[in-house]
């Protein structure tokens, strides 16, 4: 609903208008009422009206100074239509120099405002399609930019592009906001999004999905970033696990890549904490490297549960966690546990993979092991990886034999990893020593789709996702989908989604 605001000084005038129109009938619903300017300039400033009726004649701020107020205050005024009993040439002079939409004299006529109302619900929704669908595009290419910048780029040109964005010439001070929750993204979105059109901020998502807000230091704009932080954090950690990380650094544009990197990091140190909450590069600790993950070590202990080899399991946590002897400093404390987190993270996202009860599970470890934040010794640590590691053999043991016992599951998981290869029905049945026509009559009843109509959809979701997150070309996300040419891709997109993949990208 678009939201339209009533003034006038005459309070019979407004149960009139509120009475006597059919609002919703247009798309638009009261969202406040005042008597004179002062109060209406407060409410427009706080609620932004799409559409406001204002009367000329009032105290303190007349209409005509109100409307000039909103234009030139506001980046985006409302649109205004003029009530008023007096049909001065020089009034409505003034009024269409202020580009006021209509001009409506005393007695209001029903018909006459519900001709306006018609008017103005047309002409405020196609602007709003219009501003989604250039907001939309805009993000993408802003996407596009910011993740070459993360990546490493330093060409002139790329820094001569983020600069007019940011519209930041001059500016050495750049701040980052990176944002993560467990739960109410889109909501926080929204509320970011609001946030970081006005000037000296953009918006961004990063490769893995993080919502982030650059600002550069002009007049109070770092301020105002912060307060972002801590609002976001007070409405939505009662609902979710939420943590925003700031990094900060000097040095224009190139200091944007840094800046970024410092917000990564002290939102990683939150979360190894397992906490919530608000977090900046400074207050992390100095007296050490940021731990990382031990990938050599990690893929070991992996591969020794996923193969069931229980009597190797204590060999490979030793690897994993590398005793540091008695005595453990705080830096090595929190190696340790990146470790066991990184650990944790992977055993659930291979039970997540076989179907498993992945809430079932961490509450079992909750009630058995407790949280990693209490152990401060290595034996500790060293029990804590053990039992998780011999917990996790077990549960996926008992859930792939769950699953295995059905060669259709097998086929179904093998069509989900390899949906971007050539595949046919007939190859996968000798691969899984099937009956080629038993093993298509199977699958549908597994999935509920014939084997060409389920390859298809997956191939047509991964090439959405690459739609929305890349700035792939279409022959790019053609072959990355698993379909040998763009040609035949677009026709296949066409006739599943009903539009072009080129027209699929740009919706809001």
């Amino acid at each position: 609903m678009m939201n339209v605001l009533l003034v006038d000084d005459e309070p019979w005038v407004l149960e009139g208008l509120r009475t006597m129109v059919n609002w919703n009938k247009y798309g638009f619903q009261i969202c406040g009422e005042a008597e004179n300017g002062n109060a209406a300039w407060s409410i427009i400033e706080n609620l932004r009206p799409d559409l406001v009726f204002t009367d000329i004649h009032m105290p303190s701020v007349n209409g005509l100074e109100l409307i000039d107020r909103s234009i030139q205050n506001l980046a985006k005024p409302p649109r205004f239509v003029i009530l008023s009993g007096y049909d001065s040439f020089d009034y409505v002079k003034t009024a269409l120099e202020q580009r006021v939409e209509d001009y409506l004299l005393k007695p209001i006529d029903e018909v006459e405002i519900e001709n306006v109302l018609e008017q103005m619900s047309r002409k405020i929704q196609n602007e709003l399609v219009s501003e989604k669908l250039y907001q939309h595009e805009r993000n993408l290419y802003v996407n596009c930019l910011f993740n070459r910048l993360f990546e490493g780029e330093d060409s002139s040109e790329l820094q001569a592009e983020v600069e007019s964005i940011l519209q930041m010439e001059g500016h050495e001070n750049m701040a980052c906001l990176l944002i993560e929750a467990d739960t109410c993204n889109e909501d926080i979105q929204l509320h970011v999004q609001r946030f970081a059109s006005a000037p000296h901020y953009e918006f961004f998502m990063d490769a893995d999905g993080r919502m982030g807000v650059f600002a550069a230091e002009i007049e109070d704009s770092l301020i105002w970033l912060e307060r972002l932080g801590r609002s976001l954090f007070e409405m939505y950690s009662g609902h979710a696990s939420i943590i925003a990380a700031f990094g900060y650094h000097s040095g224009g544009v190139v200091a944007m890549r840094q800046a970024y990197e410092k917000a990564f990091s002290a939102l990683k140190w939150k979360r190894y904490q397992e906490e919530s909450g608000i977090i900046c590069d400074q207050d992390l600790p100095r007296n050490g490297i940021m731990a990382t993950v031990n990938q050599k070590a990690l893929t070991n202990l992996f591969n020794t549960i996923l193969t069931g080899e229980e009597n190797g399991i204590e060999r490979e946590v030793n690897e994993l966690l590398s005793n540091p002897g008695s005595g453990l400093s705080v830096s090595d404390i929190e190696y340790v546990r990146v470790q066991l987190l990184a650990l944790e993270m992977g055993v659930l996202k291979h039970l997540k993979e076989l179907d498993g009860d992945v809430d079932r599970f961490k509450f079992q470890l909750q009630h058995l092991l407790g949280g990693l934040t209490d152990i401060d010794s290595y034996p500790a640590f060293r029990e804590y990886a053990h039992i998780l590691s011999i917990n996790a053999l077990r549960a996926l043991q008992e859930q792939r034999k769950e699953k295995e016992c059905s060669t259709i599951f097998r086929v179904v998981q093998y069509v989900n990893h390899e949906f971007r290869q050539k595949l046919q029905l007939q190859e996968l049945a000798q691969k899984f020593h099937m009956n080629a026509n038993y093993l298509g009559q199977a699958f549908k009843q597994q999935t509920g789709k014939s084997f060409r109509e389920y390859l298809n959809d997956k191939r047509i979701e991964e090439a959405k996702r690459l739609l929305r997150q890349s700035c792939s070309s279409i022959a790019e996300v053609a072959i990355s989908s698993g379909y040998p040419n763009a040609d035949y891709f677009v026709s296949q997109f066409k006739r599943m989604t009903g539009m072009a993949p080129s027209t699929y990208r740009k919706q809001p």
